[in-house]
């Protein structure tokens, strides 16, 4: 046996032995930029490399007369809605030293992409890979005439998107802090990673708010000082806002709102993509070990073990939590109430059944959306899942809809059909599946 050999074989025992007792990835934390993903070294095939390609070339051009006009038409090229943008004030991103209560970073985003602006500063782009997840730019933007802008994939955002806060795997995350006058988190009275499973009273510290909720009060538009045996005491309440105009001068902006519901949208958003593109490298590395182990250590080639038959299951069924929205925070009194431009830009290519029902329709009362399966299942991170892992979440995704996962109760038997309805006439491949699931 060579060396080499021998050092995979112990990176692979080691593996399958850190798996039996419920952890998922190398101690290391950087699994994914060993065989077989070689997150770092592998060049994107995302549509943004392929934009600033046809940007370069002449094919197309890019407002350049303001940063609001460039960052607009951008947008437009990607296909991010305007509406969808929240802004954060708290100093915990890239460009720190650009970002104060007075002058927040805009974040926008579509199931593809997240992009975040800050005033005179370049812009950060989160690309969605199917093959990679999420891939970390910073794009430069051009400050003189007939300049390109320059796109830099950005390794310093791994330091806090690619540990154990995002699962073990490159990803997104929502900070909640508690910042002081100047933006600063006083990090000494807790901070919160957020999803749809928080409660409202830990979301959003640090971010602007508009829009309305009932029930408990979140943290957004609150500042606050340092105080004694890490405290912080709250010092300016901006309160229920409709609009941002009275706060801070808001002109270099593409709209006055951080709308409460696109909050709730990347929230939940994020959190599926962190899932698709955990099940997509684990289930990668378990097949490249398998292979390997059959390989050099017996002759079943091209049997599937077991126990990575079952850590594959056991992905499936997280992914499959996330999707079926288990244990989302409900809402109390009368719900939210957010922008309907917002609502609208969402639901505007929503894929519907012939009902003229989505996975995208709002609820926005006792919880986000009207039927508690993802819409992510259309997204490019699910359908470039491997095969295998997709056979195995549609078995259990069936299951469900067919009530006879008990896990999943909360689910009643009328939105399970609704639920089922929808994807069998909208997602042609689950349909399939379907179909062989019940002739079986």
């Amino acid at each position: 046996m060579s060396v080499s050999f021998y050092q995979f074989l112990m990176s692979a025992l080691a593996v399958y032995g850190l798996a039996s007792h419920g952890q998922l990835y190398a101690g290391s934390g950087v699994f994914y930029e060993e065989a077989p993903i070689h997150y770092s070294d592998t060049d994107p095939q995302d549509p943004l490399a392929k934009l600033i390609e046809r940007i370069e070339a002449g094919e197309v051009r890019l407002n350049q007369w303001s940063e609001k006009g460039f960052l607009k038409s951008l947008l437009r090229e990607l296909d991010v809605p305007v509406e969808s943008q929240v802004l954060v004030f708290s100093k915990t991103s890239l460009q720190n030293h650009r970002i104060l209560p007075s002058r927040p970073r805009a974040l926008y985003f579509s199931d593809d992409y997240y992009v975040g602006w800050v005033q005179g500063g370049d812009i950060e782009v989160i690309s969605i890979d199917p093959q990679l997840g999420p891939v970390f730019y910073l794009l430069k933007v051009p400050r003189r005439p007939n300049e390109n802008p320059m796109l830099i994939r950005s390794a310093e955002c791994m330091n806090c998107h690619g540990g154990t806060r995002t699962g073990g795997v490159p990803g997104m995350l929502i900070r909640s802090v508690r910042p002081d006058t100047g933006g600063f988190p006083i990090l000494s009275a807790g901070t919160h990673s957020t999803d749809h499973t928080s409660p409202l009273r830990e979301r959003w510290g640090g971010w602007y708010v508009t829009g309305e909720n009932g029930g408990e009060r979140h943290m957004g538009n609150l500042l606050y000082k340092e105080g004694d045996r890490g405290s912080a005491t709250m010092i300016r309440d901006h309160g229920t806002v409709e609009d941002l105009d009275q706060v801070f001068h808001t002109g270099p902006y593409l709209t006055n709102k951080s709308d409460i519901v696109a909050l709730m949208v990347m929230e939940h958003q994020i959190t599926v993509h962190n899932a698709l593109t955990k099940a997509r490298f684990n289930t990668l590395r378990w097949l490249h070990y398998d292979t390997a182990l059959s390989d050099h250590l017996d002759s079943t080639k091209g049997e599937l073990r077991k126990r990575t038959l079952k850590y594959i299951q056991k992905e499936a069924a997280t992914l499959l939590a996330v999707m079926l929205f288990k244990d989302e925070f409900q809402l109390e009194s009368w719900g939210i109430e957010g922008s309907e431009a917002f609502q609208n830009a969402f639901l505007a290519k929503a894929p519907r059944s012939e009902d003229e029902r989505s996975l995208k329709d709002f609820e926005l009362l006792s919880r986000l959306f009207r039927h508690r399966f993802s819409y992510m299942i259309y997204s490019r991170s699910f359908d470039y899942l491997p095969k295998l892992f997709k056979v195995v979440f549609y078995s259990k995704l069936s299951e469900v809809l067919a009530g006879k996962n008990p896990e999943f109760d909360y689910l009643g038997a009328k939105e399970r059909q609704r639920i089922l309805t929808i994807l069998l006439e909208t997602k042609p491949e689950f349909a399939q599946h379907f179909d062989k699931h019940r002739n079986s």
